[in-house]
């Protein structure tokens, strides 16, 4: 898996994951007993990190349509999968969320 905006370098080690400001959410509870509403990824912003991911981190070129689910929780250590195309060919990938600041990581298309 490659983290979300992997700058390429060289060599095996994949770039450290970095943060993605397309989140909605956490604002100020109105009582103390209230929680901060839950961070929620923007489905369009994932869209577009997924394709900057497959084209400069995988290096491919031909990535079409990316669909990623709405209403998916900024929730450290879950999965889901966005539908992609590549080539012509439907495939999907796995983002694995890597923390509450919106960190994830795109699986290679399978």
């Amino acid at each position: 898996m490659l983290p979300l905006a992997g700058c390429g370098g060289g060599g095996d080690a994949p770039p450290a994951p970095t943060s993605l400001g397309g989140t909605t959410g956490g604002g100020m509870p109105s009582s103390s007993t209230l929680s901060p509403a839950p961070r929620v990824f923007d489905a369009r912003a994932l869209e577009d990190g997924v394709r900057q991911v497959l084209t400069q981190s995988y290096g491919l070129a031909d990535v079409g349509e990316v669909r990623c689910p709405s209403g998916q929780f900024v929730q450290a250590g879950i999965s889901f999968d966005c539908e992609v195309v590549v080539g012509g060919v439907r495939k999907n990938v796995t983002l694995t969320v890597q923390g509450l600041d919106g960190t994830y990581q795109v699986s290679q298309p399978r």
